[in-house]
């Protein structure tokens, strides 16, 4: 029986170290934090079940071909989209949140073409399903190569990195990418390198998994979740850490299974994550934690009178529009209460859709026994515990450890509210009769879009705004002259929280019907996200100017395209990234600042190099006086005209 377990929990974390090696090649030398990483491993699946039902070739054939097409995939990816992304700025804070978010685009991208490709339905085959007798017990052949290949690639690649000159030179640009190139190496090469060979590790990952997983879409998020928790248990760019976390965390998923319930799988990595946040936030075989730089985004306050007018709006509009409204101020409410806390302080936050499905669940759950008023409190109030526990877990460190958490956040709530319907509360789902129309729906929202607006200006305008603008230029240099910075951004991160789980809260009566999968879905969070960019997270106004042409977009693609949703927005997201990173509002204020010293022609001109990736020509600098002195009034060069120390030498008697 003991040995069962262990082999059991061996094989489930050889499957973690087999996903996490490739993407912990990618971060720790690369300093790419790939969200779609677990895309490329979907997609080398989907691969391998064509090649294998289609063609009859063997998933380890597959590798032979997967591997080295995955490889120069993934380095033109890197050479000719991300690296040109992550070259334009130095600040290396920026450069990773292009990466999350650059990524984060190109996730739903992948996620929405293979959705219009294959459908939703598992795919599944049957390959070296064959019991294989160890020591007493039995294990399946494919599950025994997937453990095998774990160690051998692990021990590969960390050779690789120890021993050869390649390997010695991505380490010194793990170490220090800024004072590599000092010593000869060429940092992007190597990197390209390093990203490249994730990409293929990935690849084979996807096609020996693929042998005994369902292959669907949509399971590429939860493999990278799974990664990117060992990749931080184990120490960042740790190879063997990261195995030897693998196998701790596959060990502990079994024993949770077999003395509590297999439901609680979920939750159980989140706690252990946590644990190692709170007592080795640098993981376990990891050196000292990086403190991620915060992030610069243009302010600017528009004024507040157009707000007035939307109290009239139940009263002019039809049902139509009515519901048009609400879906802007629902996602006015959730933008901006994003932007409140990411973007003065760069920390990218992913877990809309956790904290909306938890206010939308304490109304479903709670408002029938109790009041509706009730209901609304126990939601603020759960959010305000679950926001302070992940500050408090994740943003004493680098933004990176908070984006991972934040990014599971909604499939670990998810998972925890399903187990407790299923083994407590009996029933799948709630359905809900509230005296609630929609003209109330439409005034609540309202009235909490204008809370955290006002409370944004206010802030702006007090000690609290001045100390995040500190935090905002040089998080280190805000606690050098003795901001307490983590207690500011808990803070905000709360309030950020408690106005999404509001917002979730107030939309939940228009639902006749409520379950995990509406309440929990992370399009919410990439909505989200994408509006408050495309506005300008930094400006109060911004996430509106986001808000109201995506819901209007969104609106119509759900109907027209509804299979290609995802791609569009995904599109759209990887746009703003690479077009806009300052929002509508970063445009408007450059464009004013830009007329007040260029012509037409100057405007253009600087609108085709941005649209061409170059870099306008440096000013001509000023003539010296020597250069001056240099040439005679026909322009040609003169004679070099004596030190003015000589001169003077000569002067004195």
């Amino acid at each position: 029986m003991l040995l069962d377990f262990l082999l059991a929990g061996l094989v489930i974390g050889g499957i973690y170290a087999l996903i996490a090696i490739g993407l912990n090649l990618q971060y720790g030398v690369a300093r790419v934090l790939n969200l779609a990483y677990g895309e490329f491993l979907m997609l080398a699946g989907y691969a391998a079940f064509w090649g294998f039902t289609l063609l009859g070739l063997p998933p380890l054939l597959t590798l032979l071909v997967g591997a080295p097409v995955a490889f120069g995939l993934s380095w033109l990816l890197f050479r000719f989209v991300l690296h040109p992304l992550l070259a334009r700025t130095a600040d290396q804070g920026k450069r990773e949140v292009d990466s999350i978010l650059s990524t984060f685009g190109l996730l739903f991208v992948l996620q929405g073409v293979a959705l219009v490709a294959w459908t939703g339905t598992d795919r599944t085959y049957s390959y070296l399903s064959i019991p294989v007798h160890i020591f007493g017990t039995v294990m399946v052949a494919n599950r025994l190569i997937v453990l095998i290949a774990a160690l051998a690639l692990s021990a590969g690649v960390f050779a690789f990195l120890r021993y050869s000159t390649a390997g010695r030179a991505m380490r010194a640009i793990a170490a220090s990418p800024h004072t590599a190139p000092l010593v000869g190496i060429d940092v992007k090469h190597y990197s390209a390198l390093a990203f490249a060979t994730g990409g293929a590790l990935a690849a084979v990952a996807g096609i020996l998994l693929s042998s005994f997983v369902g292959i669907n879409p949509t399971i590429g998020a939860a493999f990278t979740v799974k990664a990117l928790i060992v990749i931080v248990m184990g120490g960042i760019g740790h190879v063997m850490g990261g195995l030897i976390a693998a196998l701790i965390l596959g060990l502990a998923e079994t024993l949770a299974a077999l003395l509590l319930d297999p439901g609680l799988v979920t939750v159980i990595n989140f706690v252990i994550f946590s644990i190692v946040l709170l007592w080795r936030p640098q993981g376990l075989f990891g050196g000292s934690a990086r403190t991620g730089a915060p992030m610069r985004m243009p302010q600017h306050a528009p004024a507040l009178a157009a707000l007035a007018g939307l109290l009239l709006v139940p009263y002019v509009a039809n049902t139509y529009w009515l519901s048009l409204a609400i879906n802007i101020l629902t996602y006015t409410a959730l933008a901006t209460g994003w932007a409140f806390f990411s973007g003065p302080t760069r920390y990218v936050s992913l877990a809309a859709s956790a904290f909306f499905g938890i206010g939308a669940y304490a109304i479903a759950v709670l408002a029938p026994d109790y009041s509706y008023p009730v209901a609304l409190l126990a939601a603020a109030g759960i959010a305000l515990v679950l926001s302070a526990f992940v500050g408090l877990a994740t943003l004493r460190l680098s933004g990176m450890y908070f984006v991972i958490f934040t990014f599971g956040l909604a499939s670990l709530v998810s998972a925890a509210v399903m187990w407790w319907e299923f083994n407590i509360a009996r029933k799948a789902g709630w359905h809900l009769f509230l005296s609630i129309t929609t003209t109330h729906i439409y005034y609540q929202l309202l009235a909490l879009c204008v809370a955290i607006i006002a409370l944004w200006i206010v802030r702006d305008r007090s000690r609290m705004g001045f100390a995040l603008k500190t935090l905002g230029a040089d998080e280190t240099v805000a606690r050098q002259i003795g901001i307490n910075t983590v207690a500011l951004k808990i803070g905000t991160f709360v309030v950020s929280c408690v106005v999404m789980a509001l917002a979730g809260a107030i939309l939940a009566p228009r639902f006749s019907y409520m379950d995990a999968t509406i309440a929990f879905n992370p399009a919410t969070s990439f909505l989200t996200v994408i509006m408050a960019l495309l506005g300008g997270a930094t400006s109060v106004w911004g996430p509106m100017l986001g808000v109201i042409p995506l819901v209007l977009i969104s609106d119509y693609l759900s109907v027209t395209l509804p299979h290609y949703f995802s791609v569009v927005l995904g599109l759209v997201l990887l746009g703003i990234v690479f077009l806009i990173p300052e929002g509508i509002i970063g445009l408007v204020r450059s464009g004013r600042a830009a007329m007040r010293t260029h012509t037409l022609a100057d405007l253009l001109e600087r609108l085709a190099r941005r649209l061409r990736g170059t870099t306008p020509p440096p000013p001509a600098s000023p003539p010296t006086a020597a250069s001056r002195a240099t040439t005679n009034g026909t322009g040609q060069a003169g004679h070099t005209p004596v030190p003015l120390a000589h001169s003077d030498a000569k002067a004195r008697p």
